[in-house]
């Protein structure tokens, strides 16, 4: 199977002239005095900022910026975008911004920036970035790379060596992703070759059930910790004498429970209670409170702590009223601990993976981190009070998460305490939690797990593009010319995995194994320009050693 990395190629393009998309052009977000300063070693050139307004207007290209277009090289094709994007406004609230930039994780990332683009003297210049970026999208124009540059107070120099370095390790990590993927392919393809059954005489196990079910809210009131959330609770109507399966899920950052309705309807369908619990202080209502200034966190801190809790206080839920409303159908020996994202570090957590700081500070230190977002969240959980209380709960008898938040904050040591089967999800589109750095690095960790899997879905994202918005999905396509695939696709692969470990690890339902071969990925990846891969705890030694291969390359930069 050959699998299209146009994307790839196409960023890779974008990489190769960096010294000026991220010298040039994070420069050109860095002058608004009368010049910058380029300098590499004992090397150094300005460039006037009237030379890049000129450039901007009719495309002429004075002597100082002719001499780092020179160095740089960029092609007809780069220069003409590069002109346009001076002057294209970029759609973003100023007081949002602010907010977003006084984070702890905006702090971060403007302390990266800083290290390129730098006071003159060498200081770090995230102080003034800050301050020109917001006063820049508070104008009447808008936010422009242009307008930028004039909101800056003093003039700035670009570190070129260290944005070439930048340059050096994306471009590597790019072609690493490449080559994981196809390790991952081979890997998928060599476990399916023995298998001779016929697919195509099975049912989908990812179309809706035939049993009906019912749709609660329930306001629970936590009193030790002071903390009230509600539950979305999906029943299944089955006879008194026949006992239900329970999934308690986890939303991700910025989400509630509803946005993930069709996954519970699916589950209920087919016979399992899904209980989808509120997390308060990392839900939908906490980024509103971000975006209208009542808070200055993106989640409160103690959701490393609180989520997993939450999920714990509603199993105690269920057992209260499962004697009560249930009659005792609940099948609360072997939960399953269902998550996405943030939500994937909950049900990871409740399944007994453990916090490991010296892997975390680790990590947070480390110079290929700046190119994972999800480091940002993880991070934070170094301000977290020691020690951190036991958050497994022995109810948990198996886990699934898509795109989790995992590898830095658990480690191998943290996810070798995870003793019950694991599947995880990942999409080789996803920015925020990079499948490389996060569900691949992390699953051959998964040791003591006595039986796990991983799919990776091309063309997958964190979440839909077009949930992202117009200007999410125009980047996509038009800037970096990425083929995306159908809307639909996501489920077309997701579903039958989730409905099949269900079954089998929660539900005890042996005849749906034969879904989680990596023969059925490959089965429905038939005629897809977008495939999916699956692997198990079988192949997790040889991705492994692929992946060390990789952060060798990587550490020789």
């Amino acid at each position: 199977m050959m699998v299209r990395w146009q994307w790839q190629k196409q960023l890779k393009t974008l990489l190769s002239i960096s010294s000026l998309l991220l010298g040039t052009t994070l420069a050109f977000k860095a002058t608004a005095a009368e010049e910058i300063t380029f300098y590499y070693g004992s090397f150094a050139q300005t460039v006037e900022v009237e030379s890049l307004e000129t450039f901007a207007d009719n495309g002429t290209v004075n002597p100082d910026l002719r001499t780092i277009f020179n160095i740089v090289k960029p092609n007809e094709v780069v220069k003409s975008k590069f002109q346009q994007a001076l002057v294209t406004p970029i759609n973003i609230n100023a007081a949002l911004l602010s907010r977003l930039l006084n984070t702890d994780e905006g702090d971060r990332i403007l302390n990266e920036l800083g290290t390129l683009i730098e006071m003159q003297g060498g200081t770090n210049g995230k102080s003034v970035l800050r301050g020109s970026m917001i006063q820049a999208a508070a104008s009447d124009e808008g936010f422009t790379i242009l307008n930028f540059l004039q909101t800056l107070p003093t003039n700035m120099q670009i570190n070129v060596r260290e944005t070439l370095r930048w340059a050096q390790q994306a471009s590597f990590l790019v072609k690493a992703t490449e080559n994981l993927v196809k390790t991952a392919e081979n890997l998928s393809l060599q476990a399916s070759e023995a298998v001779t059954t016929n697919f195509s005489q099975l049912p989908n196990p990812g179309e809706t059930g035939s049993i009906s079910f019912t749709r609660d809210r329930w306001n629970l009131t936590d009193k030790e910790r002071n903390r009230r959330f509600y539950v979305e609770v999906y029943r299944p109507q089955l006879p008194a004498s026949q006992e239900i399966p329970v999934i308690v899920f986890s939303h991700g950052l910025g989400e509630r429970p509803e946005t993930y309705q069709k996954m519970a309807e699916l589950l209920a369908s087919q016979g399992f209670l899904v209980a989808m619990p509120q997390h308060p202080g990392s839900d939908t209502e906490y980024k509103k409170d971000l975006a209208e200034g009542f808070t200055r966190s993106i989640f409160n801190l103690n959701e490393f702590i609180d989520r997993p809790l939450d999920l714990s206080y509603t199993l105690d839920e269920l057992e209260k009223r499962n004697k009560t409303e249930f009659d005792g159908q609940l099948n609360l020996r072997k939960v399953g601990a269902f998550g996405h994202s943030f939500g994937g570090y909950t049900a990871l957590a409740v399944a007994g993976a453990t916090v490991d700081m010296k892997h975390l500070q680790k990590d947070c230190n480390s110079t290929a981190s700046r190119f994972n977002q999800a480091i940002l969240l993880q991070c934070r959980a170094l301000k977290l009070e020691q020690p951190i209380p036991k958050l497994k709960d022995e109810r948990i008898g198996a886990v699934l998460v898509y795109n989790p938040v995992n590898a830095s904050i658990f480690g191998p040591e943290g996810l070798a305490n995870v003793k019950v089967p694991v599947f995880v999800g990942a999409g080789t589109y996803d920015l925020t939690t990079p499948f490389v750095f996060e569900q691949m690095r992390s699953f051959p960790w998964l040791v003591n797990a006595p039986e796990s899997y991983l799919m990776i879905q091309q063309g997958d994202s964190h979440v839909p593009l077009a949930k992202l918005g117009a200007g999410s999905h125009f980047t996509a396509t038009s800037l970096l010319k990425l083929t995306l695939p159908h809307e639909q696709l996501r489920a077309y692969y997701a579903a039958p995995s989730v409905v099949a470990f269900a079954q089998v690890y929660v539900a005890a339902q042996e005849d749906y194994r034969v879904y989680l071969y990596p023969a059925y990925a490959s089965y429905l990846s038939e005629g897809q320009d977008f495939k999916a891969f699956l692997i198990t705890e079988k192949s997790a030694s040889n991705l492994l050693e692929s992946f060390q291969q990789q952060v060798e390359g990587f550490k020789n930069l």
